[in-house]
């Protein structure tokens, strides 16, 4: 018996779905280059950039994203936001993040140009 209780609690721990990601960054993608074109664009002085990003977390938060380190907006939510901008960014490295306190975080790095 203390065999089966043992596997069976082995099978329980190890077959639970993982958790959800609270904050989820959609665009733009870690790592990539953008525009995405053929032929890549060269350097580029400035692009007009798509952002989205969803945060799904139970009851009243707020949550702040932004480029570089600064903030580009706020906003006060309850169980779930979902939210797509367009920014003007200058041509080089960037990092998009979203910050939604106990929620989570998310940060990704992409280049504007190549």
């Amino acid at each position: 018996m203390r065999r089966s209780l043992s596997t069976l609690i082995a099978v329980v721990v190890f077959a639970a779905p993982a958790a959800a990601q609270n904050v989820t960054i959609v665009y733009p993608i870690d790592g990539e280059t953008y525009p995405i074109t053929d032929p890549a664009p060269g350097a580029l002085n400035s692009h007009y950039f798509t952002a989205s990003f969803s945060v799904t977390c139970q009851g009243d938060h707020d949550v702040e994203w932004g480029f570089d380190g600064s903030s580009v907006g706020k906003a006060r939510f309850y169980d779930m936001l979902s939210t797509q901008q367009v920014w003007k960014l200058p041509g080089g490295k960037h990092e998009f993040y979203v910050n939604a306190g106990r929620c989570g975080t998310e940060r990704v790095a992409f280049v504007i140009g190549n």
